[in-house]
């Protein structure tokens, strides 16, 4: 959408705006700059009202009836025009919980020495536009570019907050990788179901892990192809039901080695038929345990937040770990009660459901 008024092409007693357009608020705060000065978007937000009988999109103030926050593209000025795609998920701010027809939307914006004002205003006129409540993991996003002419030969800053606008890829990869690093401090598994195969096995030659007494039964190995294992997983094989006779009869060995795109297992005999299995690539995490093999930095302690404290003054701790308080009391009013512990226990380590 420009920043001018388009009119519908219906009979001159129907037609409404549609389009979007600077407003008066907008021209001034734009008018007023300087070179160098910079216009800093606040908010974006959506709407489903019309607009009233006998007002102008340009001496809107508010939108007439807001709905939800949206979001842009990052602005971008270019020979005094400004560019941006507006976006509205229905994911966003926890996922919308009634549908509703997108009518209007608007453009917040301030600079250092003006408040926030509604810089520009859209209209769908007669072609409102559904947008479905989220549910069952369904997206409905709606996009609308918006032009908008600076009308100055000034070299206008434009500020954007990707805190406040996040675009749907950008939003993709910061969950992903908030995902990727919550699932490496804890551990994760990938599980995939695989065919081992009954064509090429081969004879290891490798004779550095033998078995008992000196000598190893499995000589028989196949590589099965896959792309996410790595030399650091734990490779986990659970045959399918239908796979266990055939499994017998080659003496499929129990255990298997992960290394980067394959996962190793081995055989007494080459099987006569395709096996059928599920694994499980686990992968070591940072995991908060004592017994070793990672690291675990300790939370700072808060009002509602089991973690880590300094010893302050009037407290002193022995070498054994032991607290006591020095020239102050302290009262049952400063103990907390075991409700509010279990509480605080409650949020480090929530109860399994």
């Amino acid at each position: 959408m420009r920043n001018t008024v388009a009119n519908a092409a219906e009979p001159e007693q129907s037609k409404k705006y549609y389009g979007g357009t600077v407003t008066v608020d907008g021209r001034n705060l734009i008018t007023s700059l300087m070179a160098g000065e910079t216009i800093e978007f606040t908010r974006i937000v959506v709407g489903s009202g019309s607009m009233p009988e006998g007002v102008e999109p340009i001496d809107m103030k508010e939108l007439v009836t807001p709905v939800a926050d949206a979001v842009s593209t990052i602005p971008v000025v270019k020979n005094g025009e400004m560019f941006l795609t507006v976006e509205y998920r229905n994911d966003l701010n926890g996922g919308l919980k009634e549908g509703f027809w997108l009518r209007e939307f608007g453009i917040f914006a301030k600079t250092a020495n003006r408040p926030e004002i509604l810089l520009y205003y859209a209209t769908l006129g007669d072609s409102p536009q559904p947008v479905n409540a989220y549910k069952d993991n369904r997206v409905d996003i709606r996009r609308y570019p918006v032009t908008i002419a600076l009308e100055l030969s000034a070299n206008v800053q434009v500020s954007y907050n990707p805190g406040a606008f996040i675009t749907a890829p950008e939003a993709e990869e910061l969950l992903q990788s908030m995902v990727d690093k919550a699932l490496s401090d804890v551990g994760a598994a990938k599980i995939k179901d695989i065919t081992i195969p009954a064509e090429g096995w081969a004879l290891d030659v490798d004779f550095g892990e033998q078995g008992g007494m000196g000598r190893d039964d499995y000589r028989y190995y196949v590589d099965v192809v896959m792309a996410d294992a790595t030399a650091g997983h734990f490779p986990n094989v659970a045959l399918h039901k239908s796979a266990l006779a055939a499994a017998k009869e080659a003496g499929l060995c129990p255990t298997a080695r992960a290394d980067d795109g394959y996962v190793r297992l081995w055989a007494r005999n080459e099987p006569s038929e395709p096996m059928e299995a599920t694994i499980a690539l686990l992968s070591g995490g940072e995991g908060g345990s004592s017994g070793g093999g990672g690291t675990y930095v300790l939370p700072v302690a808060t009002s509602t937040r089991l973690g880590g404290i300094k010893v302050g003054k009037n407290l002193k701790i022995t070498d054994d770990g032991v607290l006591s308080a020095t020239g102050a009391s302290v009262s049952d009013e400063d103990m907390a009660s075991p409700t509010e512990t279990d509480e605080m226990l409650n949020e480090v380590f929530p109860p399994k459901v």
